[in-house]
């Protein structure tokens, strides 16, 4: 006869539960948060511009490994709204400066003018003289008027004023095919102008460091005295000049900018040095 078997109730303990990891997907999270509110302060919004592309590409990641999702979404989306805040911000301000600098030169032509009104009537006998001048005269005011818009400086020459030197390195008119393979978001030029790829060199000879769009411009002024702003038109160009890049004394930087010209094509490129007290060069286009 054999023993009596017994059965045990399974006591066995249940496979602890794990907590799912959502590290990566609030990491995202948070910098896309830094990013948005970065985005709208002066300056230290520029920051928004790394942050911004770093939320979205955690937020990415962490959707991929199953790391929050929740998070990592909005991570994404606050990443992506911090980054356009900051872009559509500092286009607007560079649009204002450009703007306001066109308003003080303006100005600062209209007091001239004033000025000068009474001492051309003081001497009216001026241009008899300087027609007896002969050539040496006509060389003399070509040499003092040299970066005018009657007389722009040729290509490749150099202006500089202040902390800020520019060379026009090359210009490359009816660039439309140029900027339309440049980036498949590029709009074409409007109907009536042409885009134009302007290539310069800045340099920065100043003792603290500066943005380059803080003290530099580069503009094109049709012939009937019309500004067109390479803010008029937003497009990516093809090895961009960085306006945002921060430079100390004897750093430099190379790229293109573009403008839309009209098809008249009787104007100068205009370098605008300076932020208040700005100094104007003009180049020739050919």
């Amino acid at each position: 006869m054999s023993a009596p078997t017994h059965e045990y109730p399974n006591n066995g303990a249940q496979p602890p539960h794990t907590a799912p990891k959502t590290g990566l997907g609030i990491a995202a999270m948070v910098i896309g948060i830094v990013a948005i509110v970065l985005s709208f302060i002066p300056v230290v919004g520029f920051l928004s511009f790394v942050l911004g592309p770093v939320a979205v590409i955690l937020g990415i990641v962490a959707l991929v490994k199953k790391r929050g999702k929740g998070q990592a979404i909005a991570g994404i989306i606050t990443g992506a709204l911090g980054f356009l805040i900051v872009t559509i911000g500092t286009l607007l301000f560079g649009a204002a400066v450009s703007s306001f600098d066109d308003e003080m030169q303006d100005q600062d032509g209209t007091e001239e003018t004033a000025e000068e009104t009474p001492e051309a009537t003081e001497e009216g006998n001026a241009e008899e003289t300087s027609e007896a001048a002969g050539e040496e005269g006509d060389e003399a005011t070509d040499d003092s008027d040299a970066g005018t818009r009657d007389n722009p400086l040729p290509i490749g020459e150099t202006f500089e004023s202040g902390d800020w030197a520019v060379t026009i390195n090359d210009v490359t008119l009816n660039a439309d095919d140029e900027i339309a393979s440049a980036n498949p978001v590029n709009e074409p030029a409007a109907d009536g102008a042409s885009y134009t790829l302007v290539n310069a060199t800045v340099v920065y000879n100043g003792e603290d460091s500066e943005m380059i769009m803080m003290g530099t411009d580069i503009a094109y002024v049709t012939s009937s005295g019309e500004t067109v702003s390479t803010w008029d038109n937003i497009v990516v160009a093809p090895e961009p000049l960085d306006g945002s890049q921060e430079l100390y004394n004897g750093g430099t930087e190379t790229g293109n900018v573009v403008v839309a010209v009209p098809d008249e094509g009787e104007g100068a490129i205009r370098v605008r040095l300076g932020l208040f007290d700005t100094d104007d060069a003009f180049f020739s286009m050919q």
